[in-house]
């Protein structure tokens, strides 16, 4: 028998994974567009399993929060156990074969770094990116405009005995265009944006640290709970309740810190 149970406050009445478009856009701070979005994705994984998945379409924290206050996921708990009827264990190999359909602890990484902006590969960019700009020349453009008028004057005597005078101007125009190609080789070796990319970068590895170190956490904390669910299952209705909720838990912190691409990920490999 398949039980279901609510995951959110108990007074909220719309339930995510059947909520329309119309029903999810009449909540406060949910556009059209994001209740678009949000049934599209809940299309494309089967179902939603946690708000935190709902990154992965980058809602605001405003929509997030009014969803985790307005909606009720019904998660039906078989859906979180193997079933082990007919299945033996005789190696730890054979129990973790069991999960392989799930990112491993390097994936789930490499998600939270990306979505953080701190991976290595974006760090290195920016370097690059400096060291290029410098590679290539400055360039100076510079229009001159020369103008140069002289005046002749002619001394004309007639019959008369008057001396008519008879003058010619003449002007040059003179154009010239200046171009000039200026390399800072200095700036190839170091410059002052170099500096300000590699301190940056310094504060990145940091964050980068302590995200891995929470990221590696809750991802075995996750999978010693699965094991211990799959070896052990719960023997009554609360017991199987609380393990699905403290599993939720750790999925959602995890979607929390990767955008909702874990969830997405463990989804898309299930369908």
């Amino acid at each position: 028998m398949i039980f279901s149970f609510l995951c959110s406050l108990a007074w909220a009445q719309l339930p995510l994974n059947s909520a329309t478009v119309t029903e999810l856009a009449a909540l406060e701070g949910i556009s059209i567009q994001q209740a678009e979005e949000i049934v599209a994705l809940r299309s494309r994984l089967g179902r939603i399993d946690n708000i935190e998945t709902l990154r992965a379409v980058h809602l605001s924290e405003q929509a997030l929060n009014t969803l985790r206050q307005e909606v009720v996921i019904m998660l039906p708990l078989a859906a979180f156990q193997k079933s082990t009827k007919g299945k033996s264990f005789t190696s730890a190999k054979q129990v973790l074969a069991e999960f392989s359909h799930e990112p491993d602890v390097t994936q789930v990484q490499s998600m939270a770094m990306i979505y953080s902006k701190t991976n290595p590969e974006r760090i290195e960019g920016w370097l690059s990116s400096v060291r290029k700009a410098y590679a290539l020349p400055k360039v100076n453009l510079q229009y001159e405009k020369e103008l140069d008028g002289s005046t002749r004057y002619d001394y004309l005597a007639d019959d008369g005995g008057a001396d008519p005078i008879r003058d010619y101007q003449q002007v040059e125009n003179d154009d010239k265009i200046v171009v000039k190609l200026e390399w800072r080789l200095d700036k190839l070796v170091m410059s002052s944006e170099q500096i300000r990319v590699l301190n940056e970068s310094q504060k990145a590895v940091k964050i980068r640290e302590k995200l891995m170190d929470e990221v590696t956490r809750l991802y075995f904390d996750r999978r010693r709970l699965q094991v211990e669910g799959l070896l052990n299952p719960p023997s009554s209705l609360n017991d199987e309740i609380e393990h699905v909720l403290r599993l939720q838990e750790f999925s959602a912190n995890l979607d929390a810190l990767t955008g909702g691409a874990f969830s997405a990920s463990i989804m898309s490999t299930t369908r």
